[in-house]
């Protein structure tokens, strides 16, 4: 959580991307402990995977270790929050700057983390409380997207997002929300744009729902 790492580095008088640092070293020994414990794995325990091809390698014998298996694994840092990172920083978004952003994934080279989007905003809270555009939201924006409230077109968000796609190197997708009755010719240009800058793109369509009072809002 990028906005925890810089509000710990500004309480404790210490340059950012030494405390970033710490904690990517930190990750990495936790990633080599991780590799460690799998390898001591049996096949057994996915026979489709590792007995039968389902991972690259994974022709091995029941009773044998998945190590090998490992070797073509990959394990990276997960990012949330970059566009908040930039709100602490200056009080400015992705859109309106990016360019600290910019940098610390230049620093990074980190892939997606979703499922922490809405945990590491209670952890902040408790830590640091409420700051406008950074955690006064029940969930933080994931990756290197621009913050869903924008007000921007397809082509600024995608041109936007493209200077963080090659600094991501997995995981990643860049996407655009589209109303439920846009023109489906202009979504094929659009995709195919984004085909061309080399993305791998989604398409989201705009119905919006409430998990705690139930309205449901389709975009037309």
């Amino acid at each position: 959580h990028l906005p925890m790492i810089y509000a710990k580095a500004k309480q404790e008088s210490r340059p950012f991307f030494e405390v970033l640092d710490y904690y990517l070293e930190l990750i990495r020994r936790l990633h080599i402990r991780t590799y460690a414990y799998l390898g001591e794995m049996r096949a057994s325990t996915n026979p489709l995977a590792y007995c039968e091809g389902g991972f690259y390698g994974g022709h091995l014998k029941l009773t044998d270790k998945i190590k090998p298996v490992l070797k073509t694994a990959t394990a990276s840092f997960g990012i949330t929050a970059l566009n908040e990172l930039q709100m602490l920083y200056n009080g400015k978004s992705l859109v309106e700057d990016g360019a600290f952003a910019l940098e610390v994934m230049e620093h990074i080279y980190g892939t997606p983390a979703e499922n922490l989007c809405g945990l590491q905003i209670r952890q902040f809270r408790e830590q640091y409380g409420i700051i406008e555009g950074v955690s006064d939201r029940p969930y933080v924006s994931n990756s290197f997207h621009c913050h869903v409230s924008e007000d921007i077109t397809p082509i600024q968000k995608q041109d936007l997002e493209n200077r963080f796609w090659n600094l991501s190197n997995g995981g990643k997708i860049q996407y655009v929300k589209y109303p439920i009755g846009y023109n489906t010719l202009a979504i094929k240009s659009l995709i195919r744009r984004a085909m061309d800058m080399g993305f791998y793109e989604g398409v989201n369509l705009s119905l919006s729902y409430c998990d705690d009072c139930g309205h449901e809002e389709l975009q037309m």
